[in-house]
């Protein structure tokens, strides 16, 4: 993994984000995610799916779509008795 530091446009805070495709991304949190002004406003406890925070999500789209965030690419193993015939 190759996460890379980013902080939220919004109140930054800082993370870690690593972009595997539009619909896969790995956050971790450097800073306590409480003190992110808007998951705390929103009152959800650990684990909530709505733990989230918009802010930070469109922070990492706009780093994405500038190439600040690369995404990043995974070669997997090749399976034996996989290949074409």
């Amino acid at each position: 993994m190759t996460m890379q530091q980013l902080d939220c446009g919004h109140c930054g805070r800082g993370v870690l984000v690593e972009k595997f495709s539009a619909a896969h991304t790995t956050v971790q949190w450097t800073d306590d995610a409480a003190d992110c002004p808007r998951i705390a406003s929103a009152q959800r406890g650990l684990g909530d799916s709505g733990r989230t925070c918009d802010a930070l999500r469109s922070t990492i789209d706009e780093a994405v779509r500038n190439k600040v965030l690369v995404e990043t690419t995974i070669e997997l193993p090749e399976i034996a008795g996989s290949g074409s015939r």
